[in-house]
């Protein structure tokens, strides 16, 4: 089987997307263990310690946390893989129902600087990035709906995940 190379996030309401590029030379767990799960298309919410990030959370199969390209302070246009383990779920109000039996898995897109990692509700949380942006044009474009998802809201609103060929 082919590598996948590249993946597209989306927010479907606001219609707007993005091209990822894998970054399989630094993160190929995280890579193998995202694109496994595609496409994925889950109810979003924005991060509220973090600053700039959406993200959405899935619950954990059979994937065992491998620490790879891991970061504190990701860039715009990081897309990364932030695992929650049982103890630390706290669930946005309002959150449809999930299996956090066996943890969680945050998949986070940071769309602007200044975002942080490192304070929260249960002290830093680190993951690792396994994608990063095609073009700085792009990053632009979907901050903008990332920021709206903010200050209108997240209601009904997804981020799609998908290959791209």
């Amino acid at each position: 089987m082919t590598e996948l190379k590249f993946v597209r996030l989306g927010l479907r309401q606001r219609q707007i997307w993005i091209t990822l590029r894998l970054r399989w030379d630094r993160s190929p767990w995280t890579c193998e263990a995202i694109t496994k799960r595609l496409p994925i298309a889950s109810q979003i919410w924005h991060a509220k310690w973090a600053n700039n990030e959406v993200y959405t959370l899935l619950p954990v199969r059979e994937e065992i946390y491998r620490p790879e390209w891991t970061c504190a302070y990701p860039g715009p246009g990081d897309l990364m893989y932030l695992p929650i383990g049982r103890d630390g779920i706290r669930l946005p109000p309002n959150a449809p129902p999930i299996d956090t039996s066996n943890g969680l898995i945050d998949v986070a897109y940071f769309y602007e600087r200044g975002s942080s990692l490192i304070a929260g509700p249960t002290g830093p949380h680190l993951g690792n990035i396994f994608a990063t942006p095609v073009d700085v044009e792009s990053v632009e474009a979907i901050a903008n709906a990332c920021s709206d998802v903010w200050f209108s809201g997240a209601v009904g609103e997804e981020l799609l995940l998908e290959a791209v060929q």
